[in-house]
């Protein structure tokens, strides 16, 4: 296991108790990084039931469980499709910790399984638009500026989906995001290279989280199905026979955030069990 000892990690959409981004900070704390776990401020209302009954706290309970481990974190929410919040994110975590050496751009919002394009809300198409890829500019901007000026170096992993390597239909603007997040990453590899800052992205396929299970209860909605039908009809689909784990998508972030990752960037790997791509 490469380590990550005395680097600093940021990393978005770490709220949730079944998600990937929870895997993920969980992970790059046991390798050694200290963690700024971000979570959103409308996340609570969207939290499932098992979550409030056990009480939750979002990122700040991710950050407590890096702690308890004997790790070093902090955890808080912030609005990153706002530019002000994503100043705020680097200025506390490098207040937290001195500095910003990794950042994980994982938060995403995802409507889809129901609607056509032409059928969906307008406000829907912008929230996903700036949840999944305004605020990736703003705190990718934010961040590599920092980094620059540290002239330490630096890695960028963005979270994309196996919806940003095909046309997914009733995926809308979710699908849209996935691809731009791709292309962005192949630019700013490019952009930020000179500075030896690494950009690449992760693409996951099916992983077994609540956002996920939304997704096949919206799929299964619109085909007049049972949810577990949907689930089941996609892991079928999987060549290793399961869903992911948040775990699965976490060690391919740490990877890139290693310095076994050096020489790799503007790569986009998918981590999917083997799920074809068209």
């Amino acid at each position: 296991m490469s380590t990550l000892e005395g680097k600093v990690a940021i990393v978005t959409g770490a709220a949730r108790q079944r998600g990937i981004g929870r895997g993920i900070a969980l992970a790059l704390a046991e390798r050694g990084a200290a963690v700024a776990a971000i979570g959103s401020p409308r996340a609570p209302e969207r939290y499932p039931e098992h979550e409030r009954a056990a009480g939750w706290q979002g990122a700040a309970s991710v950050a407590a469980e890096i702690v308890a481990a004997g790790g070093r974190a902090v955890g808080f929410d912030a609005d990153l499709t706002q530019p002000a919040e994503a100043e705020r994110t680097v200025a506390e975590t490098v207040a937290a910790f001195g500095r910003v050496d990794i950042l994980v751009n994982n938060a995403g919002l995802a409507f889809c399984g129901e609607q056509n394009l032409w059928e969906i809300d307008d406000r829907e198409w912008f929230d996903v638009i700036d949840v999944n890829l305004n605020a990736v500019y703003l705190l990718s901007s934010r961040t590599l500026r920092r980094m620059v000026e540290a002239k330490q170096g630096g890695r960028i992993i963005n979270i994309s989906s196996s919806a940003g390597r095909m046309g997914i239909p009733q995926y809308g603007a979710y699908c849209a995001t996935k691809f731009g997040i791709i292309g962005l990453t192949q630019m700013l590899a490019i952009e930020a290279a000179p500075h030896g800052i690494t950009v690449n992205a992760v693409a996951p396929g099916s992983v077994d989280t609540d956002m996920m299970d939304g997704t096949f209860t919206h799929m299964a909605s619109r085909f007049g199905a049972e949810m577990q039908n949907i689930k089941t009809a996609v892991v079928r689909s999987i060549a290793l026979g399961r869903q992911g784990r948040p775990a699965d998508i976490a060690g391919a972030v740490a990877f890139f955030a290693s310095d076994d990752a050096s020489w790799i960037t503007g790569q986009t790997l998918n981590v999917n069990g083997g799920t074809p791509m068209d």
